[in-house]
């Protein structure tokens, strides 16, 4: 098992990857908040020392009645009762799954100022031996300010225009089974099955090294997702 590490991946954007023994070295920092994104049953089994749990597929992350993201002051309200204000470094993690991506992109839409997925996530950290817990730790309530960074959503009505878009594509991160219409998400049953019309599909897990469990090298994953037509100058939603 070979492990690269991330300045050696050539990421665009390396600051958005914590490491595990960066994140070991920065626990109990107070300007540091490490997110657990798995469920709450998980989460009381063992989880990083420190950690408070916003579950990605679960209740916290606020949502209106047709599925788009809630408010900005719903989820000032979230963080800032998990102790987060947003100019903390918060450091998401889960087994890894989609949910630790689910719940950094929430931190960032809504305006986090330093957010970062942690490499390999709690199957890295336990596999190194590092340190977890079953305490649940609480932190007094401070403000979270809000502001959505529209730019990184697509929502319902964007995506509805995007169908006709030149440029614009739907990229289906979910299992083969799914996509195709197969079985439910793991997030819950809809009402319908299948995917968008158009939509192409690249699995979540193919963007992870199948023994390590962190991020391909920046070169496999351009090769991945040119190989499906996803391209740099592309608008591209995700689900």
């Amino acid at each position: 098992m070979t492990f690269v590490p991330v300045s050696k991946r050539g990421y665009a954007h390396p600051e958005l990857i914590a490491e595990t023994d960066w994140l070991a070295a920065h626990l109990g920092s107070q300007e540091l908040r490490a997110v657990d994104a798995r469920s709450p049953e998980q989460f009381a089994a063992s989880h990083i020392p420190g950690a408070v749990n916003l579950d990605g597929f679960g209740k916290g992350i606020p949502r209106s009645d047709n599925g788009d993201m809630g408010g900005p002051e719903d989820f000032s309200r979230i963080a800032g009762g998990l102790g987060i204000t947003d100019d903390m470094t918060v450091v998401v993690y889960d087994t890894p799954s989609q949910r630790m991506g689910m719940v950094a992109w929430t931190f960032h839409y809504y305006g986090c100022k330093d957010v970062r997925i942690l490499d390999g996530g709690f199957d890295k950290w336990t596999r190194e031996g590092r340190p977890v817990s079953t305490h649940r730790a609480t932190y007094p309530a401070v403000p979270f300010q809000a502001k959505q960074v529209e730019g990184v959503y697509c929502s319902l009505s964007r995506a509805k225009a995007g169908r006709t878009k030149p440029g614009f594509v739907f990229w289906d991160t979910r299992s083969r089974a799914e996509y195709e219409g197969k079985a439910s998400s793991a997030a819950g049953a809809l009402p319908r099955l299948g995917h968008i019309p158009g939509a192409i599909h690249l699995e979540w897990t193919e963007l992870l090294d199948s023994d390590t469990k962190t991020l391909k090298a920046a070169p496999e994953l351009r090769q991945l997702l040119k190989a499906k037509g996803i391209t740099p100058e592309m608008e591209v939603a995700s689900y």
